[in-house]
């Protein structure tokens, strides 16, 4: 006949039992808050809160639609990338925020007429990213103008050109 001995000591038992209770706790609060990071990193991102982005793939088709539908799109937010442009008859507080495209085969500026009180702090050709609010405007014809919120400026892309 076989004895076996065990001198069980019930304190160390119960630490080693909370520590891996503890330990499982904190893989599964890990693990199921790791799902929500998808929508955490959307809420951070913060592009939920515009009606139009501009992106290089859909430029010239939102720049379109808003300028076909402008009743349709006043006081819509959006956020879009370019750089600043100017006509010599604009107000001071007036540019375009644009970027290039071929048109009938010719190189030509498309993009949005922007009014900031910040516009005279903008060199030509510099590139921006701004957000704002489309209203209806005016130059040479009623047209969108973006009332801009905010103007950040950044590096110009690769591909300077839209479709």
């Amino acid at each position: 006949m076989f004895v076996i001995n065990f001198k069980l000591n019930f304190k160390k038992i119960l630490i080693i039992c909370l520590t891996i209770s503890v330990v499982a706790a904190i893989l599964i609060e890990f693990i199921s808050s790791g799902s929500n990071l998808e929508s955490t990193t959307t809420i951070k991102n913060d592009d939920s809160k515009y009606d139009y982005i501009l992106t290089d793939e859909n430029y010239i088709q939102i720049l379109k639609e808003v300028h076909e539908n402008i009743q349709g799109s006043i006081n819509k937010t959006i956020k879009l990338s370019g750089f600043v442009f100017r006509m010599d008859d604009f107000k001071e507080n007036i540019f375009v925020c644009g970027r290039n495209t071929i048109i009938n085969g010719e190189d030509t500026v498309a993009g949005f007429m922007c009014d900031s009180t910040d516009a005279s702090k903008l060199n030509d050709s510099e590139w921006i990213e701004i957000t704002g609010v489309i209203k209806e405007g005016t130059y040479n014809s009623t047209m969108p103008i973006i009332k801009v919120g905010s103007i950040k400026k950044i590096t110009a892309p690769a591909n300077t050109f839209v479709k």
